[in-house]
């Protein structure tokens, strides 16, 4: 990535974004760009003036001299999308902390990005510790069998060599599921066959080392709680917006994921 974009307004979730972006760009050595939309040329300027007045209050001194361009489109969400589809660069952002509906879990204009790029978008929720995960070393995919899951894998595989970091596949087994299919026995297969086999595979296609976790439980709760006392870890996983069609990366699973974790998860939806 040669220039990490950051979508902000003038709200605290998005100077959280901005942080994330900070940290990324230190990392690449990348350019760090501030990009806000308005729907009206004459928002334009007051928006601009706002923004800079934030980062000239930030303890941080340097976020002073990031650029700030802002773009006057119709839809906030297609402009930025076009931002993440961009080759050589990336669209970070930071989700809302509200709940319990899923789109307002990340904010109706990200979860609107995320929906419309081909690309994965990086977020952070309201749990982000920049000064925990100030880099990537680790990016770890969830995985869960089915072809959604696993549409995330090339971009994931892109990250960890664009990070120089490293690449572990993370399954949940949610021990109500398995009981009713077959229990122990099952889960011992499962173990042993689907994730470990997926490993080395993505090892003999792309000539990286990749490791591997299975957890038990209900997967959101897993996943946060292996996370827990993580450091420089990126999470990726993909959504498809709605609920109920897969354990580990539905709608509703990656949105509580994203609202309690502490590192930055990048979210990708698959086009069909």
């Amino acid at each position: 990535m040669q220039t990490l974009h950051v979508a902000m307004d003038e709200s605290d979730d998005s100077l959280r974004g901005l942080l994330l972006g900070r940290n990324l760009a230190a990392q690449l050595g990348a350019a760090l760009s501030i990009v806000s939309v308005v729907a009206s040329p004459q928002r334009s300027e007051p928006r601009r003036q706002a923004l800079q007045a934030r980062l000239e209050a930030s303890p941080d001194p340097a976020l002073a001299d990031v650029p700030v361009e802002v773009v006057v489109a119709d839809s906030a969400k297609d402009a930025l999308a076009r931002l993440a589809d961009q080759p050589d660069a990336g669209l970070c952002m930071g989700a809302h902390g509200r709940r319990p509906v899923p789109e307002m879990l990340i904010g109706s204009v990200t979860a609107g990005v995320v929906r419309r790029a081909a690309r994965p978008v990086l977020l952070c929720g309201p749990r982000y510790v920049p000064e925990r995960h100030a880099r990537v070393e680790v990016v770890m995919v969830c995985v869960d069998g089915s072809p959604l899951s696993e549409a995330m894998l090339p971009h994931a595989v892109t990250l960890a060599a664009t990070f120089g970091a490293r690449l572990q596949l993370l399954q949940v087994l949610d021990a109500g599921a398995l009981s009713s299919a077959g229990g122990e026995a099952r889960s011992d297969v499962m173990e042993s066959g689907y994730v470990h086999g997926l490993a080395r595979r993505l090892e003999g296609e792309h000539r990286t080392e990749v490791d591997w976790e299975v957890l038990h439980g209900d997967p959101a709760d897993a996943i946060v709680s292996y996370l827990a006392d993580s450091r420089n870890v990126m999470l990726a996983m993909t959504t498809h917006g709605r609920s109920g069609l897969s354990q580990v990366v539905a709608g509703s699973v990656s949105h509580e994921v994203l609202h309690e974790a502490c590192c930055p998860v990048a979210v990708l939806r698959p086009k069909a």
